[in-house]
């Protein structure tokens, strides 16, 4: 049987992948200026998550993005 307490760990667990990264995020880690990472974030193929006016990116769509680009 489970206990409440079980199920909020198990809730826990699955969305601890869940980050998010914004401009500044990706500009540091793509080693970019500002202007570009908001450039390569408007790109057709990056999977941009618009929260209102700010530019959002999943950690784990980046590190996708980011191997498809590479290979």
């Amino acid at each position: 049987m489970e206990t409440k307490e079980t199920k909020i760990i198990e809730c826990q667990e699955e969305h601890e992948e869940l980050k998010f990264y914004g401009t500044k995020d990706v500009a540091r880690i793509l080693g970019c200026s500002l202007p570009t990472a908001r450039d390569v974030m408007m790109r057709y193929d990056f999977p941009l998550i618009r929260v209102g006016k700010n530019m959002k990116v999943s950690s784990k769509a980046l590190e996708e993005w980011s191997m498809k680009r590479h290979t």
